[in-house]
């Protein structure tokens, strides 16, 4: 089967987006205090782009996106549809640009030492991506909260911030620290599911390594 084929890559972009839609159905691995789950949402959006591509993986993250915020238990509405893709973007597509400058998706994640440098990246660039976002938009948008009232909430004694209070934190460093943890947590389980899945898939099926396009970024 050439994977090649701009129709395949459509059907599996098509196929694997549901699977997210089911997985955000299920109950999450963890909820945080201030309500961000801990999943395995975006593990078919890593899929697709390991076995289809980058931009595949794009269109299975655009067709599920909507939904993400909708079903499930803590499904948290518009603000859930937004972030859960913004800030997972960035685990594949790092990802992507290191497995097209190395020639393709299977080097890099045989390449330990290269998939953990890739890995660290996308994680430093989603924590960044979700403080920001988070404080300028996402809270204030969807919620009214000015960056007072949000600083507010992360320093009273009942603060919902479980990282920053081990570390002795308040104000907009626990929020900082406490946004940074858990999306790093989240990138770190997306990260390792994938490079498990990812290297069972082109064991069982070694065709898919010898596929010219599939393992870069197109």
């Amino acid at each position: 089967m050439n994977l090649d084929r701009p129709t395949i890559k459509l059907a599996g972009a098509t196929l694997l987006a549901p699977l997210t839609i089911i997985l955000q159905a299920l109950p999450p691995i963890f909820v945080t205090p201030w309500m961000l789950r801990i999943d395995l949402v975006a593990i078919p959006w890593m899929l697709c782009w390991i076995i289809f591509g980058l931009k595949p993986a794009l269109l299975c993250l655009l067709i599920s996106a909507p939904l993400v915020g909708f079903v499930g238990p803590f499904a948290g509405g518009a603000v859930g549809a937004v972030m859960k893709p913004l800030a997972t973007i960035w685990m594949f597509l790092i990802p992507a640009i290191f497995a097209w400058k190395v020639g393709g998706t299977k080097r890099l994640l045989t390449n330990k030492r290269l998939f953990v440098l890739a890995g660290v990246l996308a994680l430093i660039i989603r924590a960044a991506v979700t403080v920001l976002v988070n404080f300028y938009f996402a809270l204030p948008f969807f919620f009214g909260m000015t960056p007072d009232t949000i600083i507010g909430m992360f320093s009273s004694a009942d603060t919902l911030s479980f990282f920053g209070n081990s570390l002795g934190l308040i104000g907009l460093g626990a929020y900082i620290g406490e946004v940074t943890f858990w999306n790093t947590v989240q990138g770190i389980i997306d990260l390792t599911a994938s490079l498990i899945l990812g290297l069972i898939i082109f064991r069982r099926i070694p065709a898919l390594a010898a596929e010219p396009n599939n393992n870069k970024s197109e």
